[in-house]
């Protein structure tokens, strides 16, 4: 076997390919340069019929006029008569010899020239009658008019022959055409019948050199697959195919030796392939939960704002007037409600944002009842419910507010996997402690406990079922809380789990930072003048009722379009727009009007809106770039930024957006 010289597989394959490519590409040829032939053919035949067709109706319809002319005589003798008779009979004169020159049969020919001849003694007799006329020879002229009538039937019997003989060529261009289809599918046989045989001399020659030996190394294979690593495939030829034979049997002499240890590494690589796609599915969906999450809560952003806005305005009118106390204490509860449907939104909305880490001041409290809140319905309905146990100052610390709250809420859901598993009701405690130099967070729960606490922070450690984890959650929270320079830990107590996460405080830079004031504006100043666009009226009208509240005048329209033309005709102290509208003019196409025409207004400009999450605008409502208040949003914020833009030349527009996001 290992004497035998190399040969090439493909030689045979590549004569039969040769072969068969030289058959089609002759026929193709051969058939391209006929059809050639008959398509210029056909070309020059339908060319002259175009030509003649034209000629014939131009000539039919000159000769038709000079006999149209001369029956006019007898109703009214124009004495310009000859000289338009023989100017249109030159116009005839020379269509015949136009005709004549075409590529055109002698039949044809001779037609043409009959019809020359006919039109020339048309001619004539047309100026004999008009002699007549003009001599007073009424009788005779209108037996001239039958004689002139008898040469135009002889001349409309020529062009009658001049149709036939056209149709005649029409009829021959089909049978040309008819002998090239005719001939193309003689081709197309001879050459189908060709490729076919080439076709079986293939499938044979495939069958003798490639099929049955790869049926020997697939039936070697098959033992290999079953367990039997002595199995070998037969080398008949040293073609590429016996090539992969004598692989074969050496791979099969490898994995007689070292299959044990291979099949153990695959199995790893195979499990943490499925944790990772598990995982990346987990991913995938909350960025859609991310996003679904956004456009809904930009939808109850709008009548959300409507209701908290008028019902603050009316519980401040009842407390201002001392109005009826049941009145006010129904506005009070009316108001609270709608207080907490704007933050179950607002805690929605900072759990979808997708940002950059940035660190920030924390209330330690605060940030754990807004993770909280996005559990604590559903698992109420599971019969598990939480304990809070907060530090009564609230500490202050520093971190990102995105990382701590996925690393809680990871910690929660855990606490919430183990209690599901005992099938009974269950608690969570979350207890917040700040000490000498950090805050301490402690999720605990009454669950089944840890298995193995020493390696909960593995990646792609889990003992939950497949399907309800990947392993990597801890490993997540661990990472994040080393990049804040904290401590996690693990383990269990009497009833179940403990976790603890321990995060520096926060520096006095960040603590002394502070967002807009949201207490009750102080009365205005001067009178004021403002402009508010929002595409939903209720929204408008809202606005206008607020800064009539503040002492503004304020007028408001409902599209970027109305805004330009309103900026265009009178000026104002202060706009305050929407960021999405309908129409083709929105909020930011406005701004970016008033950056061109109105450069002095770019600085009295606060945007609204009601997903700053999912809208893509670049730096434009970044914390260093345009006010914006973000929807619901309550009476005293919207006072506290209109008058900071509208009273402070150097407002800072970093903290005033920092201000609008936390409330």
């Amino acid at each position: 076997m290992q004497s035998m010289l190399p040969t090439r597989l493909s030689r045979p394959f590549l004569i039969l390919l040769v072969i068969a490519f030289s058959l089609v590409v002759t026929f193709a040829v051969r058939l391209t340069y006929v059809l050639g032939g008959f398509s210029r053919e056909g070309s020059d035949l339908t060319r002259s019929i175009r030509a003649t067709s034209r000629l014939n109706e131009e000539l039919r319809n000159g000769i038709g006029r000079q006999v149209s002319m001369v029956r006019q005589q007898l109703d009214a003798m124009d004495p310009s008569f000859p000289e338009e008779f023989k100017a249109l009979d030159y116009i005839v004169g020379e269509k015949q010899i136009e005709y004549l020159k075409l590529n055109i049969g002698k039949q044809e020919r001779l037609t043409v020239e009959r019809i020359k001849s006919l039109q020339s003694e048309l001619g004539v007799e047309s100026l004999f009658f008009f002699e007549l006329l003009r001599q007073s020879r009424t009788i005779e002229a209108k037996h001239q008019i039958a004689s002139i009538e008898s040469i135009q039937r002889q001349i409309q019997e020529r062009f009658d022959e001049l149709h036939n003989l056209q149709m005649d060529k029409l009829e021959s261009v089909q049978n040309q055409l008819d002998r090239s289809i005719s001939m193309g599918f003689r081709t197309i046989y001879v050459l189908a019948s060709a490729l076919l045989l080439a076709l079986l001399l293939f499938l044979l020659l495939l069958r003798r050199r490639v099929l049955s030996p790869v049926r020997s190394i697939h039936q070697a294979t098959v033992r290999v697959r079953d367990g039997d690593f002595s199995a070998r495939a037969a080398v008949g030829r040293m073609d590429e195919i016996g090539q992969v034979a004598q692989g074969f049997n050496f791979m099969a002499e490898s994995l007689l030796r070292s299959y044990a240890d291979l099949e153990r590494k695959v199995e790893e690589r195979a499990n943490q392939i499925r944790q990772l796609q598990q995982e990346i599915v987990q991913t995938a969906k909350m960025s859609a939960v991310g996003q679904m999450i956004s456009g809904v809560a930009h939808e109850l952003n709008n009548p959300l704002t409507v209701i908290i806005g008028y019902t603050e305005l009316q519980r401040l009118k009842l407390a201002s007037q001392l109005g009826d106390p049941e009145q006010l204490k129904l506005m009070n509860d009316l108001y609270l409600q709608a207080d907490r449907c704007r933050k179950i939104v607002a805690n929605l909305l900072q759990f979808a944002r997708k940002t950059t880490p940035e660190f920030e001041s924390i209330r330690a409290n605060d940030l754990a009842e807004q993770v909280l809140k996005l559990r604590e319905y559903e698992f109420r309905t599971r019969n598990v419910s939480f304990v809070r146990d907060y530090d009564a100052r609230n500490p202050e610390f520093c971190a990102d507010r995105n990382s701590v709250q996925q690393v809680l809420l990871n910690l929660i859901n855990n606490a919430y996997d183990a209690i599901r598993d005992t099938d009974r009701a269950g608690t969570i405690l979350v207890r917040t402690e700040g000490l000498e130099d950090s805050i301490k967070f402690e999720i605990l729960d009454d669950g089944t406990g840890l298995l193995a606490p020493e390696r909960i922070f593995e990646p792609f450690y889990t003992t939950k079922e497949v399907g309800r984890g990947t392993g990597l959650g801890l490993s997540v929270c661990y990472g994040i809380v080393k990049e804040h320079n904290g401590e996690i830990t693990g383990g269990n107590w009497e009833k179940g789990a403990r976790f603890t996460v321990t995060l520096p405080y926060a520096s006095d830079k960040m603590i002394g930072r502070a967002g807009p004031q949201t207490e009750k504006p102080a009365p205005p100043g001067p009178r004021r003048t403002a402009l508010v666009v929002d595409d939903e009226p209720a929204i408008v009208d809202l606005q206008t009722s607020f800064l009539a509240a503040m002492g503004i005048d304020a007028c408001g329209v409902t599209s970027g379009q109305e805004a330009i033309q309103f900026l265009q005709e009178r000026n104002v102290d202060l706009i305050i727009s929407d960021v999405r509208m309908a129409g083709p003019v929105d909020g930011l196409k406005l701004f970016r009007w008033l950056e061109q025409d109105r450069p002095t207004l770019k600085d009295r400009f606060i945007f609204v809106t009601g997903d700053s999450v999912g809208l893509t605008t670049g730096e434009l409502l970044g914390p260093q770039s345009v006010p914006h208040i973000e929807k619901p949003f309550t009476f005293a914020l919207y006072a506290g930024i209109v008058r900071t833009v509208l009273d402070n030349p150097d407002f800072d527009c970093a903290q005033i957006n920092s201000g609008t996001s936390a409330g």
